[in-house]
């Protein structure tokens, strides 16, 4: 029975793990894509502003308490 649980749990972070990565490379695609074409409208520099990276921080952080309620 220990031995279902130890491979449900390595399955769970294995899956976890990879389904993260993948959505944390294309949640950066999107943000890239949006500051370049903000970049675009002004002297060309990508830049993020603290405000920007606490808003992106805080919206992680609510997302991680919402999955964790599952």
């Amino acid at each position: 029975m220990e031995e279902k649980n130890s491979t449900f749990k390595r399955n769970a972070m294995l899956v976890g793990g990879i389904g993260g990565a993948v959505v944390g490379l294309l949640a950066a695609t999107i943000f890239l894509k949006a500051a370049e074409d903000e970049a675009g409208d002004s002297d060309g520099e990508i830049s993020i502003t603290p405000t920007k990276g606490l808003q992106i921080g805080m919206l992680v952080v609510g997302l991680l308490r919402q999955l964790s309620s599952l």
